[in-house]
């Protein structure tokens, strides 16, 4: 029963709804700011006041097909593959157990990649649409691999991403070979640093809607998907198939890695950073909030370095695969550190 002295009922509410949303609306808004300023901002010399126009007054323009037509698409792009990637790295996470997980450290990226440039190699003209599946191939068997090692429990954890790193450098060498024999392009050279230059329409609507099933049904399982974070026994004495969740899991993050890559190349650490930081954030307690804060901050993430990766180096541009390499490697390497102390 309330007292004089204690806060009112609905002065207590809303600090709830304060501390359950936490940074969200920030983070959300953050968002739509970096949206608005990828799409404004460019190589093309278009002065900021016609950007702005262009992209908010559709008058069929020059301006507005710039716009509309080419930065508007990369910016939306980037959304879809930043949240991709950092609920893949979550639900990888989650399922083994390992705070190193990524899709990229496992090499689920590298597996990917490799199979899109097989399939490039051996059927030169098949476009993107063609490259999900083989995208999905190549993810699915690597994550596969990575799985079984981490069921074993013979691995520990820096040992299990040391693996990762292994596989991914094989990988690697096997997709530059197959690049030096095919006399590929260097649009795909690009490609593989990661970079979503040259995104359009038709790529946002090959990768949206693995992005919207998967982050609802992640957001739908969360409850029995967090408790992949507890040993096999103990989910089961909760009730959990836990196989069939983990089986649940491990196809979510092929999807959701392999969509990505298929689009953009394996740009690599949102999967690692973002996770670790929705997680220390204040309402970033339990799988579901989690995810949403993945879902915001993966993006945020992207844009920004892809953004950043512009305007560095105008009026050239670096991939975004290389701004995140360089954000993210010295946060790997004290998660490392950090492991291995443990």
């Amino acid at each position: 029963m309330p007292t004089a002295d204690s806060p009112p009922v609905p002065v207590e509410a809303a600090a709830r709804r304060r501390i359950a949303l936490g940074p969200l609306p920030v983070m959300a808004a953050l968002l739509v700011v970096a949206v608005i300023a990828a799409a404004c901002v460019g190589a093309s010399g278009l002065p900021l006041a016609r950007a702005v126009h262009g992209l908010f007054v559709w008058d069929g323009s020059a301006d507005h097909e710039l716009v509309i037509g080419v930065r508007l698409p990369r910016a939306v792009l980037s959304v879809l593959v930043g949240a991709n990637l950092a609920v893949a790295g979550l639900l990888a996470q989650t399922l083994t157990r390992n705070p190193l997980a990524s899709p990229q450290t496992f090499g689920v990226n590298a597996g990917a990649s490799l199979a899109i440039v097989l399939t490039a190699a051996v059927l030169p003209s098949t476009g993107v649409l063609g490259a999900v599946p083989s995208a999905f191939a190549g993810a699915a068997g690597v994550g596969a691999i990575m799985w079984f090692l981490s069921l074993s429990g013979a691995v520990s954890a820096v040992g299990l991403a040391l693996a990762g790193i292994t596989l991914q450098l094989l990988l690697t060498a096997l997709v530059q070979a197959l690049l030096i024999m095919s006399n590929t392009t260097q649009d795909l050279v690009f490609w593989l640093a990661g970079s979503v230059t040259g995104a359009d329409w038709p790529k946002v609507a090959v990768v949206l809607p693995f992005t919207v099933v998967c982050g609802v049904t992640v957001l739908l399982a969360a409850r029995h998907l967090g408790l992949l974070e507890l040993d096999a026994t103990t989910g089961a004495s909760l009730g959990q198939n836990t196989r069939r969740v983990a089986a649940l899991a491990a196809a979510l993050v092929v999807l959701l890695a392999g969509s990505a890559v298929a689009v953009s190349g394996p740009i690599g650490f949102v999967g690692l950073i973002v996770p670790h930081i929705a997680r220390r954030l204040p309402g970033g307690a339990g799988l579901r909030r989690q995810a949403v804060l993945c879902l915001v901050g993966g993006p945020l993430l992207l844009v920004c370095a892809d953004l950043l990766g512009r305007v560095l180096a105008f009026p050239a541009e670096l991939p975004v695969g290389v701004v995140t390499a360089l954000l993210g490697a010295p946060v790997f390497l004290l998660l490392a550190v950090r492991g291995r102390g443990r």
